[in-house]
C-alpha cells in the first residue's frame, strides 16, 4: 500500500474516520488524524488504538476504506 493513500485520509479537509485492512485479515480503525503516524520514509505506520500501539509495515496493508460505518442503534 502506498503511503499517499493513507495520507489522503489523514489530510481530508474535514477528517472522517477510516479503516486500514491488513493482509492477515485484521483491520485498524483510524478514529482521529493524531492516531496514526508515518515514519520519515513512509514505509511504516504507528497506529494508536486505545491503550495499544500497533506498528504496521505498509507493505502489509491491503486496503484503505473511507466508507462510513453504520452505527448500531442505541440500546433503550
Amino acid at each position: 500500500m502506498k503511503a499517499v493513500n493513507i495520507e489522503d485520509g489523514l489530510n481530508q479537509r474535514r477528517f472522517k474516520p477510516f479503516d486500514l485492512f491488513l493482509e492477515n485479515g485484521r483491520s485498524l480503525r483510524i478514529k482521529h488524524p493524531e492516531c496514526l503516524m508515518l515514519n520519515e520514509s513512509k514505509t511504516t505506520a504507528v497506529v494508536a488504538d486505545g491503550d495499544h500501539l500497533h506498528i504496521v509495515d505498509l507493505d502489509h496493508v491491503s486496503n484503505v476504506s473511507f466508507a462510513t460505518r453504520k452505527q448500531a442503534p442505541a440500546a433503550s
